[in-house]
């Protein structure tokens, strides 16, 4: 599956837009629930305007709160390299709709 999603500042779905989620994930697991997961976070506004971040993640259902590391970056975020949290707020199954936090941390 991929996917374009909105990239904004808070969890509030009204919050500015700052870019997007480009995400391309599939299925990677026979006896549970998991993807494997590239995702690009593309800043389209403010002063990470033009910079990448990507990361990598091997995304089992049973971490509560999985952390994936930072395979590429761009832009004012050039050799940060490290980590980023995420955390699901708000998921709707039915419709397919989710609010993820994520937290990055490295070293700038």
């Amino acid at each position: 599956m991929m996917a374009d999603d909105s990239l904004i500042e808070t969890v509030n779905p009204q919050s500015k837009l700052v870019g997007c989620a480009q995400r391309l994930y599939g299925s990677a697991y026979q006896h549970q629930l998991g993807i494997i997961m590239s995702m690009s976070i593309v800043f389209i506004d403010g002063p990470n305007n033009g910079s990448c971040i990507s990361l990598l993640a091997n995304n089992r259902s049973i971490v509560p709160v999985p952390k994936m590391p930072i395979v590429v970056d761009t832009g004012v975020f050039l050799l940060a390299g490290k980590y980023a949290i995420a955390q699901t707020h708000r998921a709707d199954f039915k419709s397919g709709v989710a609010i993820i936090g994520c937290n990055i941390t490295g070293v700038h």
